[in-house]
């Protein structure tokens, strides 16, 4: 090749707008002939037994080359920093992904492409689209890969949000009525029984907007939430399923339990409002858990009507949380 042949397909590597990698598995390729060679056919029952093939094959791996965008994208001053520290970089969920690598080298596959995540020498998280192709003439050594990596960041974000926007009420944070009717189905054809409804109002609403204004509505609205979300584990499903209405899901969880929840939720709308000056956080609760034969739609219909016994006995009744529940 010519000189100035050389130096243009050299910039052209060195000036690419994304991270480039050039790379060695023909350490890589050793070490699946051997496998092969020893009478392994399924590569991925054979990793479910040998996990440590993962981080063998990775550690493998020589990086020959890379461009200044892959040390802008993962902040390294210069090579030998980013190859010193690549573990920092390829890491968590980094080696299942490899894994699928691995297979479609076992396979044969020449080229391939996948999302994935790596993570920027300060920690930073980075959702990345990954090209892998064996250069031509290297296709039984893999002594010559070329990797390009793409900052997918901003659109992994906006998709997340969007997601967000579809399962989430915006205001309060927690989930909405529609992911709500969704997990209740679900929990519904499931197995994980008893599941309990709960289902709550906030008091007074209508009365607060009027007389204060709809942003002191919006932030009661807002400190029920805190409440909730403090009164039930991760993986209990609450919403708030419209106006001044709000829902709770909990799975394998009996009539007692659910009592004890709606007790803790009094507890804490207390706390609460301990800490706040202006209207007072009221929320009247219902309960029902199925039982042979009910649904949780029926379910969710007698904790309603629960939660409106309870809030019409606390209009005439000197008791701030009277609490409507079966025997």
């Amino acid at each position: 090749m010519e000189p100035d042949q050389e130096t243009h397909y050299r910039d052209l590597f060195e000036f690419a707008p994304i991270s480039l990698w050039e790379e060695d598995y023909s350490q890589v390729k050793c070490y699946l002939d051997r496998l092969r060679s020893e009478g392994v056919t399924d590569l991925s029952a054979y990793m479910e037994e040998h996990p440590e093939v993962v981080l063998d094959c990775m550690a493998l791996i020589a990086v020959l080359d890379v461009n200044r965008k892959t040390l802008e994208l993962f902040g390294a001053p210069d090579q030998a920093t980013l190859v010193a520290n690549l573990a920092h970089i390829f890491r968590d969920d980094m080696s299942l992904h490899f894994k699928e690598e691995l297979l479609d080298m076992w396979e044969g596959r020449l080229s391939y492409e996948r999302e994935g995540v790596n993570y920027a020498l300060n920690g930073t998280m980075i959702d990345i689209n990954l090209h892998w192709t064996v250069l031509p003439g290297y296709e039984d050594s893999l002594g010559r890969v070329l990797v390009s990596i793409s900052d997918i960041t901003a659109r992994k974000k906006a998709e997340r949000y969007l997601t967000y926007l579809g399962t989430h009420d915006v205001l309060t944070g927690l989930y909405n009525r529609a992911f709500f009717e969704e997990e209740r189905d679900r929990l519904d054809a499931g197995r994980r029984f008893p599941v309990s409804v709960i289902i709550g109002d906030l008091d007074r609403l209508k009365e607060v907007n009027d007389t204060y204004g709809h942003a002191a509505g919006d932030e009661l609205l807002r400190r029920a939430a805190e409440v909730l979300k403090a009164s039930f584990r991760a993986e209990d499903v609450v919403a708030r399923l419209g106006g001044d209405e709000f829902g709770i899901l909990l799975a394998e969880t009996d009539e007692a339990a659910a009592l004890r929840s709606i007790e803790r939720i009094q507890r804490l709308t207390e706390l609460n409002n301990s800490f706040y000056t202006g209207p007072q956080l009221q929320i009247s609760l219902g309960a029902a858990t199925t039982r042979q034969g009910m649904s949780l739609v029926e379910a969710q219909r007698v904790a309603d009507d629960r939660m409106y016994q309870s809030k019409h006995q606390k209009r005439n009744s000197a008791s701030r949380y009277q609490v409507n529940f079966p025997p």
